[in-house]
C-alpha cells in the first residue's frame, strides 16, 4: 500500500483510544501520501491492517474526514486532500490568513495570562530598564477541530500595558498589538525539534514522546532591545514550516525592510 509508513500495531493496553491511536497512524500516512488522485485504502484494509473492526476504523477516518485531510466521495472511496498544514514563514507572516486561505478553520484559544516576576535569565534577556515583571501568555491554536500549536509568549508587563494586552484579546495576533505601542526591527528564528512531555502531549492530543516542531523567537526594536520572547510547539505529524530566502543583493534588501512587518 504506497504511502503507508509502516505503522500497523496498536498499544491495546494503553489508555488512548484505539481509534486515535489509528487516526496518528493513519496521520503520518497522509503526510507522505505520493499522490491525491491515488486512492486511499479502504475502511477494511484499514481494519485488516490494524486487526480492529471497521467501526473503529470509521471512527478515525471520520475525524480525520471532519478535519479536511480526507474526503469520501460515494462510489469512488476516500482520498487525501492537498490541503496540507504548512506555515510559509516569513516577515510578514499571517498565520489566520495563511490557513483560511488553504480552506482550514483555524481558532486560538487563551490557556493562560499570566503575570509575574523575571526569571534571572529573563532579567538578562530583557534588561533592567523594563521592569522586574513579565507578562506569560500561553495559546492553543487549533484547524478544523485539530490541535496544532502551543504557542507561548512572554514580554514585560510595561510593555504589554502599553500595547493594551488582556486576556480577552490575547487570542489576537500578538505581533500586530505590540506594534502598536514599539517599533519592531527584527526577529530571531531558531527551529528545533523535540519529544512531547506529558504536558504537550495533553494539550497537542498526541501521545507522550511524539514528536513536536519548535520554533523559538525573539523580538527587537531599532536599538536592539529585546521586547518579546518565546516559542510555538507544533505538532510534527501535522504541520510542517517553509521558507522561502532571496539570493540576490535586491531581494535581500528588501527582505531587510520588510523586517518591520509583522508575525503571529
Amino acid at each position: 500500500m504506497s504511502g503507508f509508513n509502516g505503522v500497523s500495531q496498536i498499544d491495546r493496553n494503553s489508555p488512548v483510544p484505539l481509534f486515535l491511536q489509528i487516526r496518528q497512524a493513519l496521520l503520518a500516512d497522509i503526510r507522505s501520501w505520493p499522490d491525491t488522485a491515488a486512492q486511499f485504502p479502504t475502511d477494511m484494509a484499514l481494519a485488516q491492517r490494524f486487526k480492529v473492526s471497521k467501526m473503529t476504523v470509521r471512527q478515525a477516518i471520520d475525524d480525520l474526514v471532519e478535519a479536511g485531510l480526507l474526503e469520501r466521495h460515494r462510489g469512488r472511496g476516500t482520498f487525501v486532500t492537498d490541503r496540507a498544514f504548512v506555515e510559509q514563514l516569513d516577515p510578514v507572516l499571517d498565520i489566520d490568513q495563511q490557513y483560511a486561505a488553504a480552506g482550514h478553520s483555524q481558532t486560538t484559544r487563551v490557556l493562560s495570562f499570566d503575570r509575574r516576576a523575571m526569571t534571572e535569565r529573563e532579567r538578562k534577556l530583557f534588561g533592567p530598564q523594563l521592569g522586574e515583571t513579565v507578562v506569560h501568555i500561553r495559546r492553543l491554536r487549533s484547524a478544523n477541530g485539530l490541535p496544532l500549536a502551543l504557542d507561548e509568549r512572554i514580554m514585560p508587563a510595561v510593555i504589554a500595558d502599553q500595547a493594551g494586552f488582556t486576556a480577552d484579546n490575547a487570542a489576537q495576533s500578538i505581533i500586530a498589538r505590540l506594534r502598536r505601542a514599539a517599533p519592531l526591527a527584527r526577529a530571531k528564528w531558531q527551529m528545533s525539534a523535540l519529544l512531547a512531555d506529558k504536558d504537550l502531549a495533553l494539550n497537542l492530543s498526541i501521545q507522550q514522546g511524539a514528536p513536536v516542531l519548535e520554533r523559538a523567537m525573539t523580538y527587537l526594536d531599532p536599538k536592539g532591545a529585546i521586547l518579546l520572547t518565546g516559542r510555538s510547539l507544533h505538532r510534527g505529524d501535522l504541520v510542517s514550516c517553509a521558507f522561502e530566502l532571496p539570493l540576490d543583493s535586491g531581494d535581500l534588501k528588501g527582505l531587510q525592510e520588510l523586517t518591520r512587518g509583522e508575525t503571529a
